[in-house]
């Protein structure tokens, strides 16, 4: 008998708060709390939400909670309160805890909701930007709330890949580079702490490459550019995502360092994604560096150093001589003098230099 009532009361419970969300949440203005318009155009990953009549006000639902979740947790924690890397982790698994009830609450996919959780942050992000003059970031907890969305992005596998790039761009718009995402792949999660004086998000180098693969997939699928200042040139040039330099490695290329690092599989992953095979970082030839390199010890080669020149020249016509603008006999001969020891060892070719290269090898 007891049991028959509880389920009653239950049951009346139900009906209850359903009657009540629709009677707030169909008044509910869509303009409140900077919400974006529901009836604009979609992007593919979210579809699904135009299947259903009851799907605007179910995100509209999520959206609220998600705002009000960043407004209480950042207004109980002090500036530098993210700065730890435990204390971000911290605020990553409460929200999680949100997603996964959203997602089984209101029946929709974990990487959608996580979606919303981002878009959510950087609208939080760039509220804080207009409240201090629209264009400069309060940095703090204000800035890492973007740190906290990316490692939401990972966690949760977001798919949306527009959502993805306006988190890439609002993070650049701040910083200028991309290193909390490459210096721990390149390096290993604990030599961002001395390089950058921060400590990565991911557990170790291999999560942080996966990651960094993850990112640049997204970046690459929504051809994103950037504009980079490079003051060798003094311009400003558009360059890919993965192209961009890293500050706190002397504004060089991803590509560049990887080289410097002696590390192919990371090479590889670079140049597979598109990374340039001459940066355009304003530094000078990275083939020519690799061989300066690998005369160093006369020939007792670095294994890695001589993949790492094998990857490259596959992803080149021609390895272009330096000594400019002397005569080409000159360049030549000078070129013989220093890296001839390459060329007898087989290291490089001659067609690669001096000759044509062969179809074959074009056809790459």
């Amino acid at each position: 008998m007891f049991l028959q009532l509880l389920e009653v009361l239950q049951r009346l419970v139900s009906q209850l708060k359903r009657q009540l969300a629709s009677v707030l949440w169909l008044s509910l203005p869509r303009h409140l709390y900077g919400f974006r318009p529901l009836h604009g155009p979609r992007s593919r990953s979210r579809a699904s939400f135009q299947c259903c009549g009851r799907a605007p006000r179910r995100q509209l639902v999520m959206d609220y909670i998600f705002e009000c979740f960043y407004n209480d947790t950042f207004e109980s924690i002090t500036r530098n309160g993210l700065q730890d890397r435990q204390s971000r982790r911290d605020i990553l698994d409460h929200l999680s805890s949100i997603i996964k009830g959203c997602s089984e609450g209101q029946n929709v996919q974990t990487d959608e909701v996580a979606s919303m959780a981002v878009t959510a942050a950087m609208r939080y992000h760039r509220l804080a930007k207009e409240g201090n003059g629209g264009k400069v970031c309060l940095m703090g907890k204000y800035h890492n709330i973007l740190y906290i969305a990316l490692r939401t992005c990972w966690d949760w596998g977001v798919r949306d890949s527009e959502v993805v790039v306006q988190l890439l761009v609002a993070i650049y718009e701040c910083e200028k580079t991309f290193e909390r995402i490459f210096l721990g792949a390149l390096f290993g999660p604990h030599a961002p702490h001395f390089i950058a004086g921060w400590r990565s998000d991911f557990q170790d180098q291999h999560e942080n490459v996966r990651a960094m693969v993850y990112f640049l997939k997204h970046a690459t699928r929504e051809r994103l550019e950037l504009p980079v200042w490079i003051p060798r040139f003094e311009q400003e040039l558009q360059l890919r995502f993965i192209d961009v330099p890293i500050e706190s490695c002397g504004r060089s290329s991803p590509l560049r360092i990887a080289l410097q690092a002696n590390a192919p599989e990371l090479l590889l992953i670079l140049l597979r994604y598109g990374a340039s095979p001459h940066p355009p970082d304003g530094g000078t030839s990275v083939i020519i560096a690799l061989l300066d390199k690998l005369i160093e010890n006369g020939r007792n080669y670095c294994y890695e150093q001589v993949l790492c020149l094998k990857i490259l020249l596959r992803n080149v016509a021609m390895i272009e001589m330096p000594f400019k603008p002397i005569l080409y006999a000159s360049r030549r001969e000078t070129f013989f003098k220093r890296y001839g020891i390459l060329l007898m060892d087989k290291i490089i070719d001659k067609e690669q230099v001096y000759g044509v290269p062969t179809l074959r090898h074009l056809c790459r």
